[in-house]
């Protein structure tokens, strides 16, 4: 049932991006049509950073602070990150990228590409690059549906050399394609696609 559940997401969503299936507002009227552009051009990236040697500043102390890693991820629920195994030190922060709760943070390595949602504050190494100044433009919920998508991935591969990738840079983020409908459309997108995740 789960894989069913997941299958059909995935065809709903290449739908969607297709815009073979369009959501009306509450007039039944049709929003208008969707803008598409380069990432650059709707998001700004700021990669994280780490202090350095890290094993000087890692904590066991309760007044430590998040250091959010990629293998964090393994926790992590929905797209969702919550937990950390590891602190460091408020010197250590000093040396790194502050993030917030409520942020989005994008992996340009291992698990590349994938995009999580922060559910604590904390901070990031230069695994992450923390997505900032869209609001003008995406619905958070919205912008981690189509980070995530199958639309996204592909074009990572596709701008990759050879197909085969460890990391991926800003250039190559900032040079993917993304579709950007208005704030209302984005949020009906979102509320069904978010049903069917709590679905699988």
């Amino acid at each position: 049932q789960k894989e069913k559940l997941e299958l059909y997401k995935k065809g709903v969503m290449q739908q969607i991006f297709a815009q073979k299936l369009r959501f009306k507002d509450e007039n039944g009227n049709n929003y208008p049509d969707w803008k598409r552009g380069r990432f650059s051009k709707f998001i700004k990236l700021y990669r994280g950073s780490s202090p350095r040697p890290i094993v000087r500043y890692i904590t066991t102390n309760k007044d430590g602070v998040n250091w959010i890693k990629i293998g964090d991820t393994k926790n992590s629920n929905n797209y969702r990150i919550s937990s950390v195994s590891e602190k460091i030190t408020k010197e250590g922060s000093l040396k790194s990228r502050a993030v917030k709760s409520g942020e989005i943070i994008l992996a340009n390595s291992m698990s590349f590409g994938k995009s999580y949602l922060l559910q604590i504050d904390g901070c990031i190494y230069d695994g992450w690059f923390v997505l900032r100044e869209y609001e003008k433009h995406y619905e958070k919920e919205f912008l981690l549906q189509i980070l995530n998508s199958e639309f996204l991935q592909k074009q990572y591969f596709k701008l990759s050399t050879g197909g085969v990738v460890q990391n991926i840079s800003s250039e190559i983020v900032y040079s993917t394609d993304l579709f950007c409908p208005c704030l209302e459309e984005q949020q009906k997108i979102a509320s069904f696609l978010s049903a069917i995740d709590i679905q699988i």
